[in-house]
C-alpha cells in the first residue's frame, strides 16, 4: 500500500471518528489540569508541576501534529484548509486552549519549565525569520543604497551574537 493510501485511510478513519478525537483532546487538557491539581496538593508542588508540563507538552506536540497533517494535505492531496473536517481542526487548538487555561488555574504559567522553554524557542524562531527577511532585503547592489559593507558585517556580528544567546537559552539546559 503507498504512503498516499495510508495517509488518505488515516484521515478517512479520523474523519470517522471526530467527534471522537475532540472530546479525547478536552478530556486531555480537563485530566492533566485535574492530575495537575491533586499533584500540587503534595507535600512539595514538583509534582503537579511535572504533570503541568506534561500536559501543556502534549497538547502543543497534539497542535504541531495538526499543522503537519495540514501542510501534508495541501502539499499531497492540493486540499486546502475549508476541505478539512471542523471537529479535526479544532480539536488541537481546543486541546491546547483548555491546557493552557486549566494549568493557569493551578500554576502560574511563568513558572512552568515547558512555557519558558517554548517562549525561548519562539523568540528564537523569530529573530531567525526577522534575520532572513532582513538578509532577503539585499538583492544585489540593494546593500550600497542602505549603508556600507562595514555596517553590514556590523548588523551581522551583532545578529550572530543575539542568535547565539537566543539558542543557547532556548536549546540547553
Amino acid at each position: 500500500m503507498p504512503l498516499r493510501e495510508i495517509m488518505l485511510n488515516l484521515y478517512i478513519a479520523a474523519d470517522t471518528h471526530a467527534l471522537a478525537i475532540l472530546l479525547g483532546s478536552l478530556l486531555w487538557a480537563i485530566g492533566g489540569t485535574l492530575l495537575a491539581r491533586v499533584g500540587k496538593a503534595g507535600k512539595t508542588d514538583s509534582d503537579g508541576r511535572l504533570i503541568a508540563s506534561i500536559v501543556i507538552g502534549g497538547a502543543l506536540i497534539w497542535l504541531v501534529v495538526g499543522v503537519l497533517a495540514l501542510a501534508i494535505a495541501h502539499v499531497g492531496y492540493k486540499k486546502g484548509l475549508l476541505d478539512a473536517n471542523i471537529l479535526l481542526l479544532l480539536s488541537p487548538i481546543a486541546c491546547l486552549c483548555a491546557s493552557m487555561v486549566g494549568i493557569h488555574w493551578v500554576f502560574p504559567l511563568n513558572e512552568l519549565a515547558t512555557i519558558r522553554t517554548l517562549r525561548d524557542i519562539a523568540v528564537f524562531a523569530l529573530a531567525c525569520a526577522a534575520g532572513m527577511w532582513l538578509l532577503s532585503q539585499f538583492r544585489g547592489w540593494g546593500i550600497v543604497f542602505l549603508g556600507g559593507l562595514g555596517d553590514l558585517l556590523l548588523i551581522g556580528a551583532f545578529a550572530v551574537a543575539f542568535l547565539r544567546v537566543l539558542y543557547r537559552r532556548a536549546f540547553t539546559a
